[in-house]
């Protein structure tokens, strides 16, 4: 590691979560004072006042309220990409991330963003290359992004692990108590199923999938329940959901499974017998491949052995 100065910019947009935008100057700050030399110089600057900044080497978007932000401003944007181009670094994490992608900065990228907005993010912006649902921090060089609102935490510490090496970033992390265990977002995601879409054939399948037994529910029994052909409750659930049926019942199995390792404290046999799973491998698998990591990985969190 080198000993230059990073001139760090906390830019504020309207609507930015007063806690993240003090969180990361905070333990920037705690960076420095752990440091023999300090290492970031730390500026807030209101988005209103662009004229004013020269290029900064990074820059954080920390992020609004999830659901604030309906208007993205020109100037705004066309800053990002004017650092963008002259060499910052852009961190952005949760709703922020959004700023990112309408100035153009993440096409042909992989990204994160809180895994209630990564659908929204991956539809609205097709040219992203891969939105990582499952991650907390993406770093793609001049582009580094984050997940939940509060994942500011992770992402500032990364950053630190990136100029001044994990052991400091380590060091602040047990300082302030935090988490820098390389934890996944994969331990936080809930499938939360829309019920507000209001089409009525694929509300009676949903609450067919509240009523039914988990053993008893397949396909066929939830088109006959809905007195379709699968091949029509399949297009109504992906013009609605954009999931399969098939899709839709795993992601509901498998959040039950997560509350079961998580609340109940259920081994991953007991969960995999409780959901109709005789072979423990197959539910093992299932499970990954809906949520991102194995069920002892995901139970791991929760449970000391």
């Amino acid at each position: 590691m080198d000993n230059k100065e990073i001139n760090v910019v906390i830019l504020v947009t309207d609507n930015a979560l007063n806690s993240a935008v003090s969180g990361v100057a905070d333990i920037l700050s705690i960076a420095n004072h752990l440091m023999v030399k300090p290492l970031f110089r730390i500026k807030t600057l209101a988005s209103q006042n662009l004229t004013s900044l020269d290029t900064p080497d990074l820059l954080f978007l920390p992020p609004g309220k999830m659901g604030t932000v309906t208007h993205y401003d020109g100037d705004t944007l066309q800053a990002l990409k004017m650092w963008h181009t002259n060499g910052t670094t852009l961190a952005a994490n949760c709703a922020s991330v959004f700023w990112l992608a309408h100035a153009g900065l993440l096409d042909q990228r992989a990204v994160t963003t809180h895994w209630k907005l990564c659908e929204q993010l991956a539809q609205e912006f097709p040219l992203i290359s891969e939105v990582k649902r499952h991650e907390m921090v993406v770093d793609e060089g001049s582009i580094i992004t984050g997940s939940g609102l509060f994942a500011f935490q992770d992402l500032t510490l990364h950053v630190i692990a990136r100029y001044a090496g994990f052991e400091l970033a380590k060091e602040v992390a047990d300082v302030c108590l935090l988490d820098f265990s390389g934890r996944l977002q994969a331990h936080y995601e809930r499938f939360v199923p829309d019920f507000s879409h209001g089409n009525p054939l694929v509300l009676k399948a949903q609450h067919y999938c509240e009523q039914t037994p988990l053993g008893e529910q397949n396909n066929q029994a939830m088109a006959e329940v809905c007195c379709v052909s699968e091949k029509t409750l399949t297009r109504a659930f992906k013009k609605v959901l954009n999931l399969t049926p098939q899709q839709y019942r795993l992601n509901y199995k498998m959040d039950l499974a997560k509350r079961e390792m998580n609340i109940n404290k259920r081994t991953v046999e007991q969960v995999a017998y409780q959901l109709g799973y005789n072979d423990v491998s197959n539910f093992t698998r299932v499970f990954k491949k809906v949520v991102g990591i194995t069920p002892t990985h995901y139970r791991s969190r929760f449970i000391s052995e």
